[in-house]
């Protein structure tokens, strides 16, 4: 291998190393940032440093093993994202979320039938109003309340609060 890559084949190999590392981390980031520009940048700085070196033939090889190397790893990720494998990993559910996470959770909905409360935002339709001293997300039927305005609770329709 040696051979091939001629007199950079250290700082080749760094990189290779570098490039990988960085997609192994985009894979676990979300969305395209800077560790996948960083891994695409270390690759194509392999194939600069082979053309830099008059190596045509090294820097051509390279290329071939770099775009063959991307091929496996877009239908790894492919695969592993169609069965899930990817979001089931213990690296990616590293801490799970415990406790209720809404006021429907809460049941806060079914209390509060037929009370009576305050706008806090005006709702236009949907807003926050106070009502028996908690913060409430509410939607009324399309009308437009001020702030300050009473409200009352008239029905549950999932887990929107719908007041008038």
């Amino acid at each position: 291998m040696f051979a091939v890559l001629g007199p950079l084949a250290v700082p080749c190999i760094l990189c290779f190393l570098f490039g990988i590392l960085m997609f192994v981390v985009e894979m676990f980031t979300p969305g395209f940032g800077v560790a996948g520009g960083l891994g695409i940048a270390a690759f194509a700085a392999i194939i600069v440093m082979q053309f830099s070196a008059n190596s045509l033939s090294a820097a051509l090889t390279v290329s071939a093993v770099l775009l063959l190397l991307l091929c496996v790893i877009i239908v790894l990720f492919l695969r592993s994202f169609q069965k899930g494998a990817l979001s089931k990993s213990k690296i990616v559910n590293a801490s799970a979320v415990e406790g209720e996470s809404s006021a429907a959770t809460k049941q806060v909905g079914r209390e509060l039938m037929g009370k009576s409360g305050t706008a806090i935002t005006p709702l236009r339709p949907t807003g926050v109003a106070e009502i028996e001293g908690e913060r409430v997300n509410v939607s009324t039927r399309g009308s437009f309340i001020d702030a300050g305005s009473q409200v009352t609770v008239i029905a549950l329709e999932g887990l929107n609060v719908i007041v008038k």
